[in-house]
């Protein structure tokens, strides 16, 4: 399984590929023109070169983890070397459509997350016209060897890539958030982080694990007369809420703006 980029999503998805086992370190090859990348990957005994056309000759399921200006110009220097192949783009905004009119691979559209490094990534992933269903299993073995993942329609990609892709600097930014409030009542910076960081995982969690709905595990917080509540007030006082959605619906019209 090849990765045509060292970058930070690609350095991920290498590394949550490691971590999780379902791959091993001789199974997975990164390409980068950057040799510092290279050398951090080569510390976990993954195979890497700076040549794309090796990576693609190598390996049967490429991952194109390059910003999304430079996919034609990657595309161009292996089409002839792409039929038979998996194409799997983590590129924000580019089509399906757009990689099979440069290559004679069988593609998939995916927009993973950073978190994969850690195996909690959230991602989706949308088949293109020539994959198969055996494609579509492969890829939900690995992203899903990561977090969770999803088959969605091409035509929401963007959406996701607002919510997962640009997600998880929207929670760090809360995190650092509620870090200095902390500090403001005289936590430490570190012991402000340590609880602001695991109160979101802890809520995270159990979002995910609850049968509840998520009104009910807030109101389950939200006691009368209590703490939280006066809280609450603030946010919804301040349109929090309001703030968020618009911040993940200005990343998926970026994305969209992409993909013309």
């Amino acid at each position: 399984m090849g990765i045509i980029g060292g970058g930070n999503l690609g350095s991920a998805l290498a590394e949550g590929f490691l971590k999780s086992g379902v791959l091993r370190a001789e199974e997975i090859f990164v390409s980068d023109p950057e040799e510092e990348k290279l050398r951090k990957l080569a510390r976990l005994s993954l195979q890497v070169t700076t040549d794309n056309r090796r990576l693609v000759e190598e390996c049967d399921v490429v991952f194109i983890a390059v910003k999304p200006d430079r996919v034609e110009s990657v595309l161009r220097e292996v089409e002839d070397l792409s039929a038979g192949k998996l194409f799997v783009s983590v590129a924000a905004g580019v089509s399906t459509k757009f990689i099979e009119a440069r290559t004679r691979a069988r593609v998939i559209r995916a927009m993973p997350n950073i978190c994969g490094s850690v195996l909690k990534m959230a991602s989706a992933f949308s088949p293109g016209s020539r994959a198969t269903k055996e494609d579509e299993e492969i890829v939900t073995r690995l992203l899903g060897s990561l977090g969770t993942t999803a088959r969605v329609e091409e035509r929401l990609m963007s959406a996701v890539t607002g919510i997962s892709g640009s997600g998880p600097a929207f929670f760090f930014y809360l995190i650092k958030a509620v870090q200095e409030a902390g500090m403001e009542l005289g936590l430490s910076r570190e012991v402000a982080f340590k609880l602001a960081a695991q109160t979101a995982r802890g809520a995270g969690e159990m979002a995910l694990t609850s049968e509840e709905q998520i009104d009910e595990l807030i109101r389950r917080v939200c006691t009368p007369r209590g703490t939280t509540i006066e809280g609450m007030k603030v946010l919804e006082e301040r349109k929090v809420a309001d703030a968020i959605r618009e911040a993940i619906k200005a990343a998926a019209r970026r994305a969209e703006e992409l993909s013309r």
